[in-house]
């Protein structure tokens, strides 16, 4: 009896903490579903699509508290207005009034974005679209089409564009100076689409809008424009391929000097023709080490005397003086007691392949360092296949002496091992490398292939004559880079041998100007940019494999 009152008394207490527990935890109460409803609009005054609007304001109710966010990027009105609409809310209720005058006779497309959205949840009201017109009638034609890259083959989203009454349009440079009558944007397919646009005569444009003014105001905001006025009374299509302009001026962006003896210029665009020459006449023939950029819009160079204090250099492009640059030169003590700047220990080098990497099938080893190299001891630095020494050629393959080509007779599916030994390389300011070294694996023949695109003539069309037509064929890595340009002679096979698996395109460009390139155009000039043509499907390239595939070539009417 005493036992089972102990056990009794036991699982009392127990319970009672339990209940205790309980009670004094605050749990929040069950609401049911998260909800993911946006605000609803109960009324609009004055009503969508609304005739002979005569105020400045337009009030909306709406089902449950909410909040504006980003309004002035949100916000979009077609035909637009100098001033963002202001807003007040009341309760339930947005009021929104507008600062600017209205055009008469227009009808008004406003667009709120993602700006509505509730108090609680942050649900958002999507697509909500007000539409009204300060006439007796509301403009209903529509303009719509697709927007892509006028070199590159993809859809370009967030592009402008924008059509511009005829009357308006006084000068060629109109995108510049004046905003527009319509507008809508392309989505991420690159569509767009411009609706309640009344009839007449536009010109048309599509912009890549960097500072969001609906301005062509900067020579990276790309653009294209229609080949003419449209004469809209009905529905129509129009594509645009958007281009970015060279800037016809020149000017050096930015000059730097963070690293010891180095120093960089930054040019606006690229200058194959450019000119740096010396004001300081105590300075040798041979001053610096240049290397230019693939582009060519950049110059790196490495002092080989510092016997001036200060740099004096002139800028030139095709021999016309268009800038200069000064740089104080100092002493290496003076230099390390400068914020941000840097003093080389050593030569750094990079090897590729890297260690345990796979060197592609009939490519070099390649060499790169951070200086230009002034002296190899080729004595320290050894190729090994397993345990055997065996002989290489190591060649410069840039002015500069940065990049070095190591080439030997490597067997397939060998392994081999490359150790750069301590100072064996000495750079142009004095100072060695460290050992280095990686071990690497040699391709075999059958882990590349070969492609074979046989450009052929279209039956039902006159043949091109390849004298007059200049067009270059090329061949593209799945991230747009340019592998290989050879022009297009005649209907034939063009071949590319020894090329690692992955996607490949091509594309053809009608090079008018005959200078091995694709040039853009020019707004102002009416210059399109040169026409690219790409084959239709992507060119998956296996290993071991020969791929072949017939071109039908069609050049565009002009």
């Amino acid at each position: 009896m005493f036992k089972f009152h102990k056990i009794f008394s036991f699982l009392y207490a127990i319970v009672l903490l339990l209940l205790i527990n309980s009670c004094a935890q605050v749990v929040r109460p069950s609401g049911g579903e998260q909800d993911r409803k946006p605000p609803q609009i109960l009324k609009i005054s004055p009503e969508n699509k609304s005739l002979n609007f005569k105020g400045n304001t337009i009030s909306i109710v709406f089902d449950e508290y909410f909040k504006i966010v980003d309004a002035s990027n949100q916000w979009l009105i077609s035909p637009p207005l100098k001033y963002t609409p202001e807003y007040k809310i009341k309760g339930k209720t947005l009021i929104v009034s507008f600062k600017d005058t209205l055009k008469e006779n227009a009808t008004y497309s406003f667009y709120f974005g993602k700006s509505i959205i509730d108090n609680n949840e942050g649900n958002v009201l999507q697509n909500f679209n007000y539409i009204f017109s300060t006439g007796n009638h509301l403009d209903s034609l529509q303009l719509k089409g697709n927007v892509k890259s006028a070199l590159l083959e993809k859809t370009e989203k967030d592009v402008l564009v924008m059509l511009y009454e005829e009357k308006r349009c006084k000068s060629d440079s109109f995108p510049y100076k004046i905003l527009p009558d319509y507008f809508g944007f392309s989505d991420g397919a690159g569509n767009y689409q411009v609706s309640y646009i009344k009839p007449g005569k536009y010109n048309v444009i599509a912009l890549k809008d960097a500072n969001n003014n609906f301005l062509f105001d900067h020579f990276e905001e790309a653009i294209d424009m229609s080949d003419s006025l449209i004469n809209l009374h009905s529905n129509q299509t129009l594509n645009f391929d958007i281009f970015t302009e060279i800037e016809s001026k020149t000017y050096l962006k930015s000059k730097s000097n963070s690293e010891y003896g180095s120093f960089n210029l930054i040019f606006n665009k690229a200058l194959p023709h450019l000119e740096i020459e010396l004001l300081n006449k105590q300075m040798k023939k041979d001053w610096a080490i240049f290397e230019n950029s693939k582009n060519n819009d950049t110059v790196n160079f490495w002092l080989s005397d510092f016997s001036a204090d200060t740099l004096k250099l002139v800028l030139k492009d095709n021999g016309i003086a268009f800038d200069t640059a000064v740089f104080p030169v100092y002493s290496q003590e003076k230099f390390k007691s400068r914020s941000n700047r840097i003093i080389p220990a050593i030569t750094t080098i990079k090897i590729i392949p890297a260690n345990d990497a796979v060197k592609e099938y009939n490519k070099a080893v390649v060499i790169r360092t951070n200086h230009p190299i002034a002296h190899i001891t080729n004595d320290s630095i050894k190729l090994f296949e397993g345990q055997k020494i065996i002989n290489y050629t190591l060649l410069a393959t840039d002015s500069a002496r940065r990049n070095f080509e190591l080439t030997a007779s490597f067997n397939n599916d060998s392994t081999y091992k490359l150790i750069i030994g301590k100072g064996a390389f000495t750079d142009c300011l004095g100072y060695k490398n460290d050992s280095t070294g990686s071990k690497f694996k040699a391709a075999s023949a059958e882990s590349i292939g070969n492609l074979y695109i046989n450009i052929i003539a279209d039956s039902t069309k006159e043949k091109i004559n390849f004298y007059k037509e200049n067009l270059l064929l090329q061949l593209l890595s799945e991230k747009d880079e340019v592998l290989n340009t050879q022009k297009i002679d005649n209907y034939r096979p063009y071949i590319y041998l020894n090329y690692k698996p992955g996607n490949y395109k091509m594309r053809i460009v009608i090079d008018r100007n005959n200078n091995g390139q694709w040039d853009t155009g020019n707004f102002l000039k009416k210059i399109k940019p040169e026409t690219v043509i790409y084959f239709g499907v992507p060119l998956n390239l296996r290993a071991n494999w020969d791929l072949e595939e017939d071109w039908v070539l069609i050049l565009p009417e002009k």
